[in-house]
């Protein structure tokens, strides 16, 4: 049974949802206001890896992401790309800069996504949509007493809501003892966060109850989450940083505003360094998800040194564990190319007879399942996970190395290969070989060209032969059997 770390109990719980066979999954997207970097991509890809594996155990999955695309963040990057223009007047341009912004960066991040091969939310609500209900939410929160209205703002009174603080593990009254407040704050107590920000010169604004003004950011994802899948709801996920006060503020505006739980389990990715610091601009070391595929070319290299750390822990981003993730990558392609070769040439199309040692591979394979299944159910243990992945390989390459006739060996390979594939699926890595059939036969030609002309000596056409072969990636070992091929 699957077991996640619930960050609002801080222990390790069954996963039981509210409704049987099905789990409803909120997770806090992006900001748009810049492209997305390989931090983005950890946590995308965490709740990826969640998604995919609670479907892998016949959950049905309904996968929320939302997008915040109205921000203070945001209207700074407009009116700094403004200046850069050299438009010192905000007038009519803000507005519509603000748009192309959070449009920009907004199909920047989708594009990425894609890039990294993840599939789409089910659901990917912005907040710029929502307006008309968050007025609405708010409206419920004055009405019950939770809120209130300073100027044209509207503030959460966080004094109304005793449970404030269980989330982050922060006691309340210790945050509010010592804080002082001066006279002419709009807000009551420090610890009141905005609900709606009132309007700016320039800004975009939306007519309210209240004035013209904005949603602030908490409340977004209160909104969006209840709205598309009830009031409560099975896992709500997103970075370390956003349990407090991201996290511990929607839980304190949505369960005042319904009564109920809000969601029922929190799980949270730990954070990313690059070389053991911090990413920032500012100290060169700012690795955007374009970077990265630019330089690396192939996606499943980040994803393996996501999978190589627990999704709780913290994953450090160096160049020596992306060549590292292309080793381990390298390993499972060579393998599933073998198996694949030797499959062409010696399975049978009908069902071949069982013996001794294809049983011991069944039962092999059913273990490894197991194990699998084990460690992704102890709170998604993507590295024990990885590690029977490996294990797999090994026990396949020992397989191709034994003393069984190439039919059984073509079976006994397939059979670990497909557990492979099956498997890494899960992950959404992409294990295909990638051969096309034309590729194959020419490969297979020029193979075969070369043994031939090591069998009459002229070795100077094999060596011809080779350096062709190895222009097309690839590598060819002689052995006993004769000469056996692989991409590089």
């Amino acid at each position: 049974m699957l077991h996640l770390y619930n960050s609002l109990t801080k222990m390790k719980e069954p996963f039981v949802p509210l409704e049987p066979h099905v789990a409803k999954f909120y997770v806090c997207g992006p900001t748009v206001y810049d492209h997305p970097h390989i931090g983005h991509a950890r946590s995308a890809y965490v709740f990826e890896v969640m998604r995919r594996y609670l479907t892998s155990k016949g959950f049905r999955v309904f996968f929320v992401r939302n997008v915040t695309d109205i921000d203070d963040k945001i209207i700074n990057k407009a009116v700094q790309d403004l200046k850069e223009k050299g438009m010192t007047e905000l007038e009519d341009h803000l507005k519509k800069e603000v748009a192309a912004v959070s449009i920009k960066y907004y199909e920047s991040y989708q594009k990425a996504m894609e890039h990294l091969g993840l599939l789409p939310p089910d659901a990917e609500p912005k907040a710029t949509e929502y307006i008309g209900k968050i007025i609405g939410f708010i409206a419920k929160l004055i009405q019950k007493g939770n809120a209130y209205v300073s100027g044209g703002d509207v503030y959460f009174d966080v004094g109304s809501f005793p449970e404030y603080g269980l989330l982050s593990g922060q006691d309340k009254n210790e945050l509010l003892e010592g804080t002082r407040i001066n006279p002419d704050e709009r807000k009551r107590d420090s610890l009141d966060f905005a609900l709606w920000k009132s309007a700016k010169p320039n800004e975009p604004a939306w007519d309210s109850p209240w004035g013209k003004g904005r949603p602030g950011w908490h409340i977004e994802c209160s909104v969006m989450s209840t709205d598309i899948l009830g009031s409560v709801f099975d896992i709500h996920g997103g970075g370390l940083d956003l349990i407090f006060p991201h996290h511990e503020n929607e839980i304190a505006q949505s369960k005042a505003a319904t009564g109920g739980m809000f969601a029922k389990y929190w799980v949270h990715n730990g954070f990313l360094t690059v070389a053991g610091e911090k990413m920032s601009k500012s100290l060169g070391n700012f690795v955007t998800v374009d970077d990265f595929l630019k330089q690396y070319k192939d996606a499943d290299l980040l994803k393996i040194l996501f999978l190589s750390s627990h999704y709780r822990s913290p994953v450090n981003y160096t160049e020596e564990k992306m060549q590292e993730g292309a080793s381990s990558k390298k390993r499972i392609m060579i393998f599933i190319d073998k198996a694949e070769r030797l499959g062409k040439d010696h399975m049978r199309k009908d069902e071949i007879k069982e013996n001794e040692e294809l049983l011991v591979l069944k039962t092999k394979i059913t273990e490894l399942s197991e194990k699998y299944e084990s460690a992704m159910d102890d709170d998604f243990n993507t590295p024990g996970a990885l590690s029977v992945i490996f294990e797999a390989v090994r026990i396949g390459n020992e397989a191709l190395l034994g003393n069984s006739d190439d039919e059984i060996k073509a079976h006994s390979a397939a059979m670990i290969k497909n557990f492979i594939i099956d498997k890494c699926k899960i992950f959404g890595l992409d294990m295909r070989t990638r051969k096309e059939e034309k590729d194959s036969e020419r490969i297979d030609k020029l193979v075969q060209k070369r043994a031939e002309a090591r069998i009459n000596k002229d070795f100077k056409a094999a060596d011809e032969i080779r350096h062709e072969l190895d222009a097309l990636g690839v590598t060819v070992e002689d052995t006993p059997k004769g000469p056996v091929w692989r991409r590089k």
